[in-house]
Parts: C-alpha cells; structure tokens; sequence
C-alpha cells in the first residue's frame, strides 16, 4: 500500500508548510471535484456527524498557497482530532471543547464529546469520544437489527524548531448486525458479533529546510501498530512504517518514499497466517518551461506465508506524469501513465464492510492506468475539467452474500455475512468531465463519468454515474444539496440477480445560533429508494439525523 494517508493532512492546521505561488509557477486549475455520498452495508443503518470547530473570531489572512503534502502509510485511519492552534498569531481564546448530541429515525443515536488543549507555541492535545448507533431496522420485510460504533481517540501534537511530532492512540468497540435477503421462508434475523480495535501511532515531520547542502534530507516518517478482532476468534496483529527522504539533484526534486508492513491473521476456520509487505517508489519532480513533470517508479511486494497458500506477488508500476499551461488560466494538457497498489488487510476490509466472512484471502491489490485530460477555466469562474482514462486491475475486490436467500453457519451462530472475492484482471475504460462554479457564497458543481469494462466478472461495476452539487453560505447559516445516479452495474454472470440503477438525493444543513450553539441536519437517500449496494444487502430508505452542538 503506497499511500494511506496524507500526513500534511493532519498537521495543516499548525504548520505553515506551504509554498507560495509566483508568477514564475504553472498555475494549475484546481477543480472542486463534488464529494460523492458512498453508500455501502453500514450506510444502511448509520448516519455519522463528525465535530469540527470553526475559528469564527480571528481575521483569515488572504494568501495564495500550494500545498504538497506527503504521503506516509502510517495511519490506522482515525479522525484526527481538530487543532484550535494557528500558529504565532495572537487571537482571542477560543473554544477548546465540544459536545454533540443528535437523534434521527431508526432510533438513531449520536454523541460526541471533544477535549482540547488552549493554544500553545508547542504543545497540542486533544481527546475525542464519539458514540453512533440505531436501535431501528429496515422497512417492511426486513427485521430489525442494533448497531453501536463507539470510538476513544487521544492525540498529542509537539512541535520544535525543525520538526512536528503527532502521536495517537486509538480504543473502538463496535458492534455490527444486518439484516438479510427475504426467503421463501424466513427473514435473515441473526444476532450480531463485537468487533474491538486498539490501536497506537507516531509521526515525525520536518517542518524546515536545511541551510546547507546535503546529499539527503529526512522529511517525514512513523511506525505504527493496530490490533483488530472481528468475531468469532478473527484477529489481525497489523505493523506499519514508512520514510520519506527528500534527495539533493539541483533544481530537480527528487523524493524516495519507502515503507514496510507485517500483519499477522488469524481466521475462524484457517490456521494462522503471516505477511510481510514493503514498498520502495523513486519520484523526481521538476519544470521546463511550460511543461512540468514527474517521473518514477512504484515497486510493492508481498510475501505471504500460512494462509491459503505460500507465494509471492509483485508489482512494478511507472510513474509518468507531464502537464503544459498552453493558454495561461485557460487550457492546460495533461497526460500520463502511472499505477498504484493496496496491500488488503482485515482492518481495510472491516471499514468497507463491517460484517464480513471469516476465511478471507488478504490478497495484493494493484492498478496501472493511462490517462489523457484538459483543464481550465471558461467565462469568468467557470472551471471544467475532461478525462479519458485506459485501467488495468488485478485482484480487484468484490463483495458479495456466501449464500444469497439465507445466513450462513459459522460455530453455532448464523451470520448473514458478505464474502470478498477478487477480480484477478479487469480492464476499465472511462471519460469523465466536471464543471464547477466558485462563488463567494455559492457553489455548483456538476459530473458525468461513462465506463466499460471487460476481462474478469466484477460485481456492482458502474458503467454510468451523473451527479452534482449546490453549496450556499451566508452569515451563519450552510446548506449543501448533492445528487447522484448510478446506473448500468454489472452482475456477476447472466444467470445471477443483477444491480438496479438508484438515484441518491442528500441534504445537509447546519446553522450557528450564537458562538458556542449551533444545530446541524444530515438527510440521505431523500427519494426513499431501495435499492442494494450488494446482492443481498439493501439500503435503508430516507434517513436523517439532527444533532446539536456546544462548544465552550
């Protein structure tokens, strides 16, 4: 797994690690892409409301930036707990603590208390408590089934002259029951299981450049380490760490990334097994002329012993990307070919689907892709974006029910679980094009994307997806409109149930009342549709969740 995360990210809102655009840069369109609503199986009994505080009382700075942020493979995918400090400006006290209360239909619950430090030249902390759960089913034929997330997240933030130091530790307890596919004869009504996740993080980035000339700068790196245990005696001991060091070659930039995973699995009805996952991706970056570009290579390995089978799997992926400003603002070109890869683990296949078969293959995920595009801006602020993109996919993963009409039997207990099968070689075809209006208080967004696909079966692949987005904001009140239409997904083979099309119509509001109240409304799937996200598994209809918000 390359990049899981982007530690620049986490540590934007204390570090001023920017660079500032100047006439001699490229400058690059960025587009607003429109943040989709992805619905899977937990989407069909949980609506989450995360908490973020707003610095509503200090002037914001009008600057241009570009932001390059590095990436690391360090996280076990927390919510990083919001930082009220800014830097060395001097502000006002701000508010430090938070609590959050909601409640929607389904019996849905929400709560959430967060714990910060007051500004400091060094030091921030912070912990974060957050409890979301549903008492409620399905409507009619489904039964009603419980759902508790509940999450403990501590976070220590030090900063020195040259370097930035996060530390993390994570406690979860969840426990997860769906409900099933109708039979002739009964209901899927099976009991869930707990799922517990500890979980401890460290990250070290250098926040400033060296004076003198070196061969090497270390610029970020961290280990870290996360104990899963899914039910039914499924665990994964899972260790992480990565480095990125930053190479002298004049005015070229040229970064090494490098990282190392072990996992250690134990499944219901498979002997333990192990895994020894390491990557290694070269990168040069630089500009001549109008044409900036990147160059490198992307080498991950996976040993895997104990398991299914005995073997070893690689992939060696270039990285080719180039991009030239034609017409300043106006048209700019792009192109390229590069590839990616995801070493799967239990704790990866938990966050897709939360109530999964037991006697999984942690298989090596890897893509390579060519792409051609153009970017720009039209009239005024109009911004657009085209793409035509060539994929190639192997080992994709698919989910789907073990046995689709009832639940299976595992030990005694009768589970209504999804198995993870993997589309060995996938070929995917795909344009896409945005358009996005930036206004001061108002924003629209818009996309279409087409594909097609041949080679291996893969479940729920989406051949058309058209959606868009309305943003408005004025003084202290937010309202945000998104739609969606999935259409064309592929079923697995022509004798098999096929995935209908859907619309999905969401809604978000929030409103500040005063500067420590304020109220908030999450609705998804307004058009109160039925429709699945895997065979077996539907969604529920029209959700909301309100949700009242005190900080001080």
């Amino acid at each position: 797994m390359k990049r899981i995360a982007l530690i620049g990210l986490f540590l934007l809102p204390i570090l001023a690690w920017s660079q500032e655009e100047t006439g001699d840069d490229v400058k690059s369109v960025e587009i607003r892409v429109v943040e989709d609503y992805k619905a899977q199986v937990r989407s069909a009994h949980k609506i989450s409301e995360q908490p973020s505080f707003a610095d509503t009382t200090s002037e914001k700075l009008a600057v241009t930036v570009r932001i390059k942020p590095k990436g690391m493979v360090i996280d076990f995918d927390p919510d990083p707990i919001p930082s009220i400090r800014l830097g060395r400006v001097k502000l006002p006290k701000l508010p430090t603590q938070k609590v959050s209360l909601g409640a929607g239909n389904y019996t849905g619950s929400y709560a959430s208390f967060v714990l910060s430090s007051p500004r400091s030249k060094k030091n921030v902390w912070g912990i974060k408590a957050v409890h979301d759960g549903t008492l409620g089913g399905a409507p009619s034929p489904f039964y009603t089934q419980p759902t508790y997330e509940n999450t403990l997240l501590a976070d220590f933030q030090r900063a020195s002259k040259n370097w930035n130091f996060k530390t993390q530790a994570l406690l979860q307890a969840n426990y997860h029951s769906f409900y099933g596919a109708l039979d002739t004869g009964q209901i899927d009504t099976v009991r869930g299981t707990w799922q517990q996740s500890y979980g401890l993080n460290q990250q070290w980035l250098r926040t400033s450049n060296r004076t003198s000339k070196v061969l090497a700068t270390y610029r970020s790196g961290g280990v870290s380490y996360l104990y899963t245990h899914a039910g039914f005696a499924t665990s994964e001991h899972l260790a992480r760490t990565a480095h990125t060091i930053e190479l002298d070659a004049g005015d070229q930039e040229i970064i090494l990334d490098l990282g190392y995973q072990f996992s250690q699995y134990n499944g219901w009805s498979m002997p333990a097994g192990q895994y020894h996952n390491f990557n290694i991706a070269p990168t040069t970056r630089g500009k001549n002329g109008i044409l900036t570009y990147e160059f490198g290579l992307d080498f991950t390995g996976t040993q895997t012993s104990g398991l299914s089978q005995d073997r070893f799997e690689f992939y060696v992926f270039p990285q080719v990307n180039l991009q030239a400003e034609i017409l300043r603002r106006t048209l700019a070109i792009y192109g390229g070919w590069d590839g990616s890869s995801k070493q799967q683990t239990l704790e990866g296949l938990l966050q897709e689907v939360p109530q999964i078969s037991l006697n999984q293959e942690l298989r090596l995920l890897g893509q390579n892709r060519g792409y051609v595009g153009m970017q720009g801006a039209l009239i005024g602020k109009v911004q657009y974006r085209l793409e035509g993109a060539m994929t190639f996919m192997n080992d994709a993963v698919q989910f789907m029910r073990d046995t689709l009409l009832s639940p299976v039997e595992m030990n005694g207990s009768y589970l209504p679980a999804l198995s993870v099968g993997y589309a060995e070689q996938v070929l995917k075809t795909s344009f896409r094009g945005e358009l996005n209006v930036p206004l001061k208080q108002f924003t629209a967004s818009t996309y279409a994307q087409f594909a097609a696909y041949s080679g291996d079966s893969f479940l729920g692949r989406e051949a058309r997806v058209v959606g868009g987005m309305l943003s408005y904001e004025i003084n202290t009140l937010r309202m945000t409109a998104a739609v969606k239409h999935v259409g064309g997904r592929y079923k697995p083979s022509s004798s098999a149930a096929g995935l209908e099309s859907y619309t999905d119509v969401n809604l978000q509001l929030g409103y500040e009342i005063n500067e420590n109240l304020s109220i908030s409304l999450r609705a998804f799937n307004l058009l109160n549709q039925n429709y699945q996200m895997y065979l077996g598994y539907r969604v529920r209809g029209a959700r909301g969740l309100f949700v009242l918000n005190y900080q001080f």
